[in-house]
C-alpha cells in the first residue's frame, strides 16, 4: 500500500504537513466535517487554521482522495477518505450518529440505473436514515417522530 505522502505526489499535490494530517484523520474515521477535521489536527499543529483545513479537504476532494457528502438534515458537508471499496452509512434522525454498514448493492445495478433510467452511475453511495438502537429504546426517536410530524 502506497504511503499517504506517495499518494499526494501522484495526484499532483504537494506533500504538506495539513494534508498529511488530515488524510491520517479521515483515513480512520467516519465522514466529518471541515470544523471537526480542525478540532481534530489543530493539537497537532496551532498555526493550522479552519480556513486552511477546509482549502485543503476541498482540494484533496477536487483529486478525488475525499468525498464529499451532505448526509443529514444539517446540510453540513462531510468529508470522507476515498478507501478503494465504497462505505455505506446509516444515520440516526435523532442523535444523528452515523455508522458504517454492511449492505450490499444488487448485482448488476449500474447496468441496470443506465438502462432503465440513462443514469451513468460514478460514485455509490448509500446513506440509511432511520433510528439507532439507543434513540429508540430511550424513546428520543418517538419524541422526534413527533416533532417532525408537527412540521
Amino acid at each position: 500500500m502506497a504511503s499517504l505522502e506517495d499518494i499526494l505526489v501522484k495526484k499532483h499535490l504537494k506533500r504538506t504537513k495539513a494534508r498529511i494530517m488530515i488524510l491520517k484523520v479521515l483515513e480512520k474515521s467516519l465522514p466529518l466535517t471541515a470544523g471537526e477535521v480542525y478540532e481534530l489536527v489543530r493539537g497537532k499543529d496551532t498555526r493550522l487554521s479552519l480556513s486552511t483545513v477546509y482549502r485543503n479537504c476541498e482540494a484533496l476532494a477536487e483529486k478525488g482522495l475525499l468525498y464529499r457528502s451532505t448526509t443529514m438534515s444539517d446540510g453540513l458537508t462531510r468529508y470522507e477518505y476515498a478507501h478503494d471499496t465504497p462505505v455505506y452509512y446509516a444515520i440516526c434522525l435523532s442523535c444523528h450518529r452515523i455508522f458504517p454498514v454492511d449492505v450490499d448493492l444488487e448485482k448488476g445495478y449500474r447496468q441496470h440505473m443506465d438502462e432503465e433510467y440513462g443514469f451513468e452511475v460514478a460514485e455509490p453511495k448509500v446513506e440509511i436514515y432511520g433510528y439507532c438502537r439507543e434513540c429508540r429504546a430511550s424513546g428520543k426517536a418517538e419524541e422526534h417522530k413527533g416533532k417532525m410530524e408537527l412540521l
